[in-house]
């Protein structure tokens, strides 16, 4: 899929009805604050508390978030007018629209988008002179508009869409490649519904996801470079970098790790040293030098300082001992523990003394004796480093001596069996060796199920071959050391995979015939079309999954993935293959549209296009069924006559049938055409291609 660039700011796509903005005195909100979101995975929390805690979109109150709540026409037309960057007049107060007005308390300020929208050729409107500010907007519009802000509209149209039937035919595509960008989700009965009102949570979610694949238009540049590390430069760019060509270099230093963020957009450089007071430069390359607008950025480099010191040993009473360790790190100006903290003085009003074995690179151990202190008596540390004069002090209080508990023999223990193949399935005549590191022990082992013991079980002496389902149980003994814990391992006997369908395209009169086998024989194949839903085995409940019987017809560009079952077998791996062959064109009705009303009364036309130049005479004469579906309902229509649509229209016939001026929405009308010849009488229209029809619409 070529680059997707978002032609919006999410702070745009979330700006409803008021812009969101804190205090500088009062705190962000997270998801925390709403009741209605604390039930939320983490993964979705992050994305919320992203968006709220930025101030970008609040709740409907002030512990309710309102994720259920629907957004109206009036929303959706600013949020398109953002987006799109249109010209909006705010001092308008007129509106084309005439159920519009200013003064509309709950959806008047959106009148100059709405005009907006409109002046663009974005909408025009619910219906003549109506644009109904209060409707609801739809899921699959919702699907429509986020993919056509990502720049997709050309591909969403050549998609060939998703097979779900809660979704209108004109939106099939955006759903799809929605769905594959999961900007938004399929409900839990996996169907999409399109027709849907978008909620608030759909809307954040899915413009939270659009976000991530947002590519500024433009030229790379440098946005800026800091020291967030003794060792660390950040460098931060005004859009995704090719990290696996992009490369940085810094003068005064060398040998940096490139540590770039998930979104490309930023990059760490990791110096193996710590950086020398002083500026440097960063200098990004690898990239065509069209694609880069600015390449270099100075970085001031500060040396590090200890900004803090910070005890360790947290407890204020220590026991009364001759060596009670007191543990304490240093903290540089960023956040980091500073490495070999040797530079400083240390003040204690006890006895003293110090074990370089016992420190770390990062914490240092001094050790107080304590044993001369009575239980009860305070004693001071101080620690100052000598650089920057940051100096730590505590208090401790002298407790009781410590403790040391006495030695306590026990004898040892056999070490545990283990087994030289894991559970699970294996394959029959599978050996399992059973092995124990303990020198000189026995192994005894059950296959029952039962527990071994020296007196219940084999003696383990060769390797045990694996015919059926089975659990190996071992214990180890030694004489004068403890039995080992009891090792148990199960298996099952691995069901052999049915060989992975294969698809033959072939042209077959106008269309591609799929021929699919498996080399499994006596296997059952089961398939889908559609490019999205894998096949199931349950045709009955799978409405997308059909039992393969014999060659099947799919057009060009679909994608077809298909399964084989076989009982006592493991199910095949799922063949995907997309249909490339074009079919040899042929005679075919391709479209059939309603064009208006007859001169005669009670009658309406219909124009049937087809896909090559007809006889006349023969499509005068031809066979015509015309039908109205409207949910279970098929009435057949009368048809009249049928005439051939003369110079410059040879491909299509006009027919006159029974009136379909009153025909309700939603309707199918279709026509099954017989007997039609092309123009040199060659080819008669087959089954097949003989079929086409329409969908009455909504009225505008």
């Amino acid at each position: 899929m070529k680059k997707r660039i978002l032609i919006f700011t999410l702070v745009a796509l979330l700006g409803l009805n008021a812009a969101f903005s804190f205090p500088a005195n009062v705190a962000a909100k997270t998801s925390a604050d709403f009741e209605d979101l604390k039930d939320l995975d983490a993964a979705t929390k992050a994305k919320f508390d992203a968006l709220i805690s930025a101030g970008i979109f609040d709740g409907v109150s002030d512990t309710t978030f309102g994720l259920k709540d629907e957004m109206n026409r009036a929303q959706f037309a600013k949020v398109a007018a953002l987006i799109y960057g249109l010209k909006v007049d705010a001092s308008e107060t007129t509106s084309s629209f005439k159920d519009v007005r200013a003064d509309d308390p709950a959806n008047g300020y959106a009148l100059p988008y709405i005009e907006a929208v409109k002046a663009a050729g974005i909408t025009d409107g619910y219906g003549e002179g109506i644009y109904n500010p209060a409707g609801k907007v739809t899921k699959e519009q919702l699907a429509t508009f986020l993919i056509r802000g990502l720049g997709e509209d050309a591909e969403a149209k050549a998609t060939l869409g998703v097979n779900d039937t809660t979704v209108s035919p004109w939106a099939k595509g955006y759903v799809a490649l929605a769905l594959e960008l999961k900007l938004l989700p399929n409900g839990a009965d996996g169907k999409f519904g399109g027709q849907t009102n978008a909620t608030r949570d759909l809307l954040l979610t899915g413009a939270y996801e659009a976000k991530q694949q947002y590519v500024p238009i433009g030229k790379v540049s440098i946005v800026e470079a800091k020291q967030v590390g003794v060792k660390k430069i950040n460098v931060t760019f005004n859009k995704a970098v090719d990290s696996t060509k992009a490369g940085l270099s810094v003068t005064k230093a060398e040998g940096a790790q490139i540590d770039w963020a998930a979104d490309k957009r930023s990059a760490t450089l990791i110096f193996a040293k710590n950086l020398e007071e002083g500026s440097y430069v960063i200098t990004l390359s690898g990239l065509d030098a069209a694609d880069i607008d600015k390449s270099t950025a100075t970085v001031s480099v500060t040396a590090e300082r200890v900004t803090k010191i910070e005890f360790l040993t947290t407890s204020d009473t220590l026991p009364s001992s001759s060596r009670v360790p007191i543990q304490f790190r240093a903290i540089n100006q960023f956040g980091e523990t500073v490495q070999d903290f040797i530079g400083f003085s240390l003040y204690l009003s006890v006895a003293a003394f110090t074990d370089s074995t016992s420190s770390t690179p990062t914490t240092f151990t001094v050790f107080a004796d304590t044993s001369w202190s009575s239980t009860g008596e305070k004693f001071d540390i101080e620690v100052t480093d000598l650089v920057s004069g940051v100096t730590a002090t505590r208090t401790y209080i002298v407790g009781d001596p410590e403790v040391v508990p006495p030695v306590v023999s026990t004898p040892r223990v056999v070490a545990k069996p283990t087994a030289s193949v894991s559970s699970g399935a294996v394959t029959v005549g599978t050996s399992v060796s059973l092995i124990n590191a303990t020198q000189g022990a026995t192994i005894y082992y059950t296959t029952d199920g039962n527990a071994p013991s020296p007196t219940n079980g084999t003696i383990y002496s060769s390797p045990i071959t694996i015919s059926n389902a089975m659990t190996i149980k071992a214990i180890a003994v030694k004489s004068g050391m403890t039995n080992s814990e009891v090792m148990s391992v199960s298996y099952t006997i691995a069901q052999v995979q049915v060989a992975t369908p294969t698809a033959i395209q072939t042209d077959s009169n106008g269309s591609v015939l799929v021929t699919l086998s498996t080399t499994t024989s006596d296997a059952t194949i089961y398939y889908t079309t559609d490019g999205i839903h894998d096949p199931t085995t349950n045709p009955q409940t799978d409405p997308y999954t059909v039992m393969y019987n014999g060659p099947i017809s799919v057009p060009t560009g679909y994608t077809i993935k298909a399964i084989a079952v076989k009982t006592g077998m493991a199910n095949s791996n799922i063949m995907t293959e997309q249909i490339t062959v074009v079919p040899t064109p042929v005679l075919s009705a391709n479209s059939l549209a309603y064009i208006g009303e007859s001169n005669i009364s009670g009658r309406s036309l219909l124009k049937l296009t087809f896909s090559k130049n007809v006889d006349p005479t023969s499509a005068a004469d031809g066979n015509y069924i015309v039908f109205a579906q409207g949910g279970m309902n098929i009435q057949p229509v009368i048809v009249h006559s049928a005439t051939w649509g003369g110079i410059d229209h040879e491909n299509e016939v006009t027919l006159e049938v029974d009136s379909l001026a009153s025909i309700a929405p939603g309707t199918y009308v279709s026509v099954q055409v017989d007997n039609v010849k092309t123009t040199d009488l060659s080819e008669t229209i087959g089954n097949g291609h003989n079929n086409t029809g329409y969908t009455v619409p909504e009225a505008d």
